[in-house]
């Protein structure tokens, strides 16, 4: 069964008489006709929000409230978000915030939002450069399965961002995915395997169906998160902007080391990911300069406790500790002191 057909089935099924497709520019310039096949039986209308990490606003989210609620919008209209992360990401929030909840799906086309972004029911919109500062948890209703085709559209840039975030699963879950992907000479669409994804999603299900409003062993999945969010929120607020994997990516790196230091990941461990890391996705040395401007965003971390950063580290490739905290101080030590030579 396709997901249109499998969509087509859910909404008779639920009763719903009304679509609204929430896509962006890029995914829309490439599958403009796409829902078509719904409009015989469904009121199928689409709303396209600009490509990129400003869309994924208040600004962005009120535009599609007022939208909802113009075209008198209500509890039968059944949302899908067709897209990447941030559209997944916007579109949930809108759809567990309008009317106190809209039931909603995600179609997923970046390798990103297939591995992550558009399994595990969080939404957020970034406030004053604040990833995922305001946010719900909101369940879809499904989550299709991933058409590989989409890939062929990526650029580079994206299909790289997704290969940062499916380097993390391999790390807190998989020592022989990453001895696989460590393997590898460059990423393209074509060498993405099926069971990698189909990895990745069965690893997040099971730990959201554990921990599914982030209590605890959710955490894991934050591995590399820490230090990536905060480089991604820096270089966009110096107009540098990194994408979200790429970002994670020069996180897992910091944070690997954060786990030989202080949580007990083996030097050759620690030099295997660093070697990985820095050769795939060329890590920035953090300054002294750049670490003060991230203390904004690394104190504003969600699992952050009593002044304190809160981390996701590694005992071992494949065995994740939660919880690790260390002083600003201490992480400023650890970071610009040591010569990383990258």
């Amino acid at each position: 069964m396709t997901a249109l057909e499998q969509l087509e089935k859910h909404l008779s099924a639920s009763g719903f008489r009304r679509v609204l497709v929430i896509t962006d520019e890029n995914v829309n310039s490439f599958y403009p006709y796409y829902f078509d096949c719904l409009k015989a039986a469904f009121d199928v209308e689409s709303v396209v929000v600009p490509s990129g990490e400003a869309s994924k606003s208040i600004e962005t989210a009120a535009r599609l409230w007022r939208g909802l609620a113009e075209n008198c919008h209500d509890k039968n209209t059944f949302i899908v978000n067709f897209g990447g992360g941030i559209v997944s990401d916007l579109g949930g929030f809108v759809a567990s915030t309008y009317k106190r909840g809209l039931h909603y799906a995600n179609m997923p086309t970046t390798l990103m939002a297939m591995i992550d972004a558009s399994v595990g029911g969080k939404t957020a919109v970034n406030i004053d450069g604040l990833k995922n500062a305001v946010g719900t948890f909101h369940f879809p209703d499904i989550v299709f399965k991933p058409d590989m085709k989409f890939l062929d559209t990526l650029p580079k840039r994206e299909l790289e961002s997704g290969f940062g975030e499916l380097v993390k699963y391999a790390m807190i879950g998989s020592p022989g995915l990453f001895a696989e992907l460590s393997g590898m000479s460059g990423f393209c669409a074509k060498a993405i395997k099926q069971e990698w994804i189909s990895f990745c999603i069965e690893l997040k299900n099971d730990i959201v169906k554990k921990d599914p409003y982030d209590n605890g062993m959710r955490h894991v999945l934050n591995f590399g998160h820490t230090i990536g969010h905060a480089i991604e929120s820096l270089s966009a607020e110096i107009e540098e902007p990194v994408s979200h994997g790429l970002a994670v990516a020069q996180g897992m790196f910091y944070e690997s080391y954060l786990s030989y230091k202080k949580a007990g990941l083996p030097e050759e461990s620690w030099k295997k990911t660093a070697s990985f890391l820095s050769s795939h996705f060329g890590i920035r040395k953090i300054t002294e300069e750049n670490f003060g401007k991230m203390t904004r965003f690394l104190l504003n971390d969600k699992k952050n406790e009593g002044g304190a950063v809160n981390f996701t580290l590694l005992r071992e490739i494949g065995e994740p500790v939660t919880d690790c905290s260390l002083r600003l101080e201490e992480l400023a030590e650890l970071l610009t002191k040591t010569d990383f030579q990258i």
